[in-house]
This record gives C-alpha cells, sequence and structure tokens, in this order.
C-alpha cells in the first residue's frame, strides 16, 4: 500500500483541478481513512481489500462508482480517492521494482518500508505534511460509516499525525522508492482518479 503522504499529495493534486475539495479537512481524512482497518485488524489483512472497495492490489473504478452513489461527501470522495491510488500503486511497484517482490508474490518488506518511511518521512517534512495532518485532525469524522466506526478513523488519524510529527528522515537514502518515483506516480495515477470521477458526475447528471 502507499503510505500516508503519498495518498495525501495524490488526493491534494487532484484536487487543484477540484476546488470544492482543495481546502476540506473531511477531503484529506477520507483520502487516508481506509487504511483505519488496521486499527481493527492490526497486521491481518483479510479484510483490507474489502474496505478498501476491491482496490487495495489492482484498481476497479467501478467498485468506487458503486460506492460513490450511495456515499459522495467529502470524506468519501477522498475515500475512493485513497482506494483508486492504491490500486495503482501496488502493481506499479511490482512492475517496475520487482528488486522488491521475492518469487512468491511476498514484499521483502524491510526494503520496501526502509524505503517508503523514509520517503513519506521526507514528503512530510518537504511538501505541507503538518498542514495536511492539521486539516485532518479538524475534520469531521462520520459517525456512520457502512465500513469503518467513528472510533476507528478518530484513533487512525490521531496516531497517524503524532507518528508523522515525529518522523524523521535519518539513515540511508531511499534505493527503490524514493522521490523520483514518488513524484512520478503522482502524475501516472491523476488520470484513473480523474476518469472515475468524471463518470460519477456523468451517473449523477452534472
Amino acid at each position: 500500500m502507499a503510505l500516508p503522504m503519498v495518498h495525501l499529495l495524490a488526493a491534494r493534486r487532484w484536487a487543484q483541478g477540484h476546488p470544492e475539495y482543495l481546502d476540506s479537512p473531511e477531503f484529506y481524512l477520507g483520502a487516508i481513512s481506509p487504511d483505519a482497518i488496521h486499527i481493527r485488524d492490526h497486521d491481518d489483512k483479510s479484510h483490507k481489500n474489502a474496505v478498501h472497495l476491491n482496490n487495495w492490489i489492482s484498481p476497479h473504478p467501478e467498485e468506487v462508482l458503486a460506492y460513490w452513489r450511495g456515499h459522495n461527501s467529502p470524506f468519501d470522495i477522498g475515500y475512493g480517492v485513497h482506494v483508486l491510488t492504491d490500486g495503482q500503486w501496488v502493481p506499479r511497484y511490482r512492475r517496475l521494482v520487482p528488486q522488491i517482490v521475492y518469487p512468491d508474490g511476498r514484499i521483502d518488506q524491510k526494503r520496501y518500508y526502509g524505503d517508503t518511511l523514509r520517503t513519506d518521512a521526507e514528503l512530510y517534512r518537504d511538501c505541507g505534511g503538518e498542514a495536511l495532518f492539521g486539516m485532518i485532525l479538524r475534520a469531521q469524522a462520520p459517525e456512520d460509516h457502512p465500513l469503518l466506526t467513528f472510533d476507528e478513523l478518530d484513533q487512525w488519524r490521531k496516531g497517524k499525525a503524532a507518528e508523522y510529527r515525529a518522523m524523521r528522515p535519518d539513515g540511508e537514502p531511499a534505493v527503490y522508492i524514493g522521490r523520483g518515483y514518488v513524484e512520478r506516480f503522482l502524475a501516472d495515477c491523476q488520470a484513473l482518479l480523474e476518469q472515475t470521477y468524471q463518470n460519477h458526475l456523468k451517473e449523477v447528471g452534472i
């Protein structure tokens, strides 16, 4: 999965074309919220794909459209942006960075998280992470989400805000998934986000 700063920057970049979301705290809370399943399940990922609307490992925009038919608040739009981002992130690194994938399909967690945690710390420091998490902490979390509880969403955002505030990009530079890799991904992932949203607008007659 992409880590929170990748999700937040993908969401912010997309929202630059949709100013109704650009400064919405709830939109950015939605953009990190599918991973709140870890509050419930911790390292058990058996429910993660369902909470990600079948987009955790590969993109299924039709599932996001189905979700948006019944849930289309700024939080929900951010939620859909998150899962569509993950749906593109996972097959991309498996294709472009085979050095971190074992022959049986598992990822080398030391290499993967060594790179992604450092890179996310750099992004937090250099790309407005403090302000983005500040908005997330001010957002009103939904109390009636169909997949996650208010407490799970609240614990997740508070825990991640504290974690990222304390992170430092120390140690060895990223080898495989560094800033350049993320910047290319952020550009390339936008087309699917936008096309899916435009399809949603057509469905609702806008």
